[in-house]
């Protein structure tokens, strides 16, 4: 996602140990408010939230991280929009607030909690680096298993912690929200207990999600990609991969660890663009 240059690294490996987590903190603001702003932190789907969303809607984000995907949305929804971001780990959060001011994406409301399928509490997994700072995008639910085959490919850390957040669904605590135009979610193999949450949101207002979809974190949480997609497609949506600044049409058979993105019939006019057959 973002650019991490050797100097970086090297900077980060020697003041992480000396620094207090405040002192850090102030420095990833730093760091992550510039990589957003000059787009060296991106994802290829950043692109459809200009193009899915309309001045005056609502986005929501769901793992909002440093807040990559909430800056780019603030400047789409404009003043009479707004933002709904979810970041359960304290340190992140605490980082979103700090670059929401540098970068002043004032309409974005943080909710600093995990998103599930029922309000309660949850375990997280939080791996920690070498050099004692966490490795903020891949938090993850204590209860997925990763003492398994292609730990070394998808579960690459030695050290964590663990720590437990509350968890909302969006149908209680988003009640009220109307015209919602987009969702990305990025939540390391949960996104399937978040998504189903949201069904009244889903079904009401036929969102485009974004939604990082990762076989193995699935697995680790009783679930498969059949599960994910199929919550979907009974909802009428279709499945697309967005490749060379096109949405290519894709099978669940097809799906590896990625993002991918789910688009309903009736918002397909919006992407016309970069969706094959519309326009």
């Amino acid at each position: 996602m973002a650019a991490n240059s050797l100097p970086r690294r090297i900077i980060k490996h020697i003041l992480a140990p000396i620094l207090s987590e405040q002192t850090y903190g102030l420095l990833q603001t730093v760091a992550m408010s510039w990589d957003i702003r000059s787009g060296s932190m991106t994802e290829p789907e950043v692109d459809l939230v200009r193009l899915s969303t309309r001045p005056g809607e609502t986005v929501i984000d769901i793992g909002a991280n440093y807040g990559l995907y909430s800056y780019h949305a603030s400047r789409v929804v404009g003043p009479n929009g707004k933002v709904y971001a979810f970041e359960p780990v304290p340190f992140t959060a605490a980082t979103f607030r700090r670059i929401a001011k540098v970068l002043r994406f004032d309409q974005v409301e943080l909710y600093e909690k995990a998103v599930g399928e029922k309000a309660g509490t949850l375990a997280l997994r939080v791996p920690i680096s070498d050099m004692g700072s966490i490795i903020a995008g891949t938090v993850h639910a204590a209860a997925r298993n990763n003492e398994r085959p292609g730990k070394s490919q998808h579960a690459r850390f030695e050290k964590s912690k663990e720590i437990t957040c509350d968890v909302v669904a969006l149908d209680d605590v988003l009640a009220g929200a109307k015209d919602v135009a987009l969702i990305k979610c990025d939540i390391e193999g949960a996104d399937y207990f978040a998504l189903k949450g949201a069904r009244r949101i889903i079904e009401e207002n036929h969102p485009t999600i974004i939604c990082e979809i990762n076989p193995w974190f699935l697995e680790g949480l009783g679930l498969k990609v059949e599960d994910l997609v199929g919550f979907f497609t009974e909802r009428g949506y279709r499945l697309y991969h967005y490749k060379d600044r096109r949405l290519v049409p894709t099978e669940v058979a097809d799906v590896v660890e990625d993002n991918w993105v789910f688009v309903h019939p009736s918002r397909a006019d919006r992407l016309a663009s970069v969706l094959p057959g519309v326009g």
